[in-house]
């Protein structure tokens, strides 16, 4: 082909290269090149519209020359629809809600409790972590009021500074380790 195309030509052209925008530029370039190596064949220098028009009509509509290009690319179909990716939020929201609900066994306020329960829901209707680590950060969250509790019933007679500190300690720790524990557990992609 010479380096005046017709217009009818680079009309299809610029047609076949739009309906096959899914292929790699690498492989969409060399498509194009072979099919101005044949209409240069079949066109030539030809300027009459009807003849151009019926060597277009013989090469194919650029929707079917795209159609075979995809059927040559198996791969393509595995690009063109990438796999979904969870956000990680609502595993984020999770492991911070169970490591804050040390604090639901140790204030006991209305708004702790809900964040613990809510936390603890969360945790369990998550496909992020496996039975296990659901077990081990349920067991690990619930025992902080169990812990405040059996600390204030048997200490209650000497309650000192020092006991109070250690019973609020590991009522923190225990389930701030859990959202530890969700945190290095949860999958990378999700």
């Amino acid at each position: 082909m010479t380096d005046t195309e017709h217009p009818l030509v680079t009309d299809y052209l610029t047609t076949v290269e739009r309906e096959a925008s899914f292929l790699p530029a690498g492989r969409r370039e060399e498509l194009l090149a072979d099919l101005r190596e044949h209409l240069a064949v079949a066109v030539g220098d030809e300027q009459d519209p009807q003849a151009v028009r019926a060597a277009l009509e013989r090469l194919g509509s650029p929707a079917a020359i795209a159609a075979a290009a995809r059927a040559e690319e198996p791969e393509t179909a595995a690009v063109a629809t990438p796999p979904k990716v969870k956000p990680r939020t609502r595993n984020t929201v999770t492991a911070v809600l169970i490591g804050l609900s040390g604090f639901a066994g140790i204030a006991g306020s209305l708004p702790a409790v809900a964040a613990l329960i809510v936390g603890l829901a969360l945790l369990w209707t998550s496909d992020a972590w496996d039975r296990s680590t659901k077990t081990l950060a349920t067991a690990l969250t619930l025992a902080t009021p169990i812990v405040v509790a059996l600390g204030g019933f048997l200490l209650a007679a000497r309650f000192s500074p020092t006991e109070l500190l250690v019973v609020l300690a590991v009522g923190i720790t225990l389930p701030a380790t859990a959202a530890v524990r969700l945190f290095r557990t949860q999958p990378r992609t999700a």
